[in-house]
């Protein structure tokens, strides 16, 4: 099969596709990063969510990383998620929590241009880091729409649910109101 090569593609092939289909689809990706110019937007040391298409079978959001920005360590809410390396490297921590409500590292992997790796919740839960010594930028490509996740509260040793939020719709900022 040839390399998906635009977003437009993309969708077109997840409008098209069953989601047994996904996974092969997005093994083919090798879009260039300028194609993502458009949906970027930057928080200052942090990262901002940016939805570039959400549709009743899946949902595609590109993150923007500042240096060192991380996520909490965090559910899918039972979707299954693949991640995109656009620019940059990221480190992904991958996490377990034990018996007695402690969070155990299980496994570290650096992603890097042009890497996809998936995440579901049987898997565990996970944090991502940029790493590289500029922003960096992923596609997290979600199997059906998240509007929400659960995040590790190390304070009080229990996963909490909250909302997520967009800070731009197809490359127009969301006004803060909205979220």
């Amino acid at each position: 099969m040839s390399p998906i090569t635009s977003i437009e593609q993309l969708i077109e092939c997840f409008d098209d596709a069953e989601p047994f289909e996904q996974a092969r689809i997005l093994k083919r990706l090798d879009i260039p990063s300028s194609n993502f110019e458009k949906y970027t937007s930057w928080i200052d040391g942090g990262y901002s969510r940016n939805c570039i298409v959400r549709k009743k079978g899946f949902e595609f959001i590109l993150l923007c990383w500042e240096r060192d920005a991380e996520t909490s360590i965090h559910d899918h809410s039972g979707q299954h998620c693949w991640v995109y390396q656009v620019e940059g490297t990221v480190k992904e921590k991958r996490f377990k929590i034990s018996s007695n409500n402690e969070i155990e590292l299980q496994h570290e992997l650096l992603i890097t241009k042009g890497d996809l790796t998936y995440m579901n919740d049987r898997m565990g839960f996970h944090s991502i880091k940029n790493v590289s010594n500029k922003r960096a930028i992923t596609l997290h490509i979600y199997a059906l729409p998240i509007d929400a996740c659960r995040i590790f509260n190390p304070n009080k040793k229990h996963l909490e649910k909250v909302d997520l939020e967009y800070h731009s719709i197809d490359g127009k900022a969301v006004p803060e109101s909205v979220n």
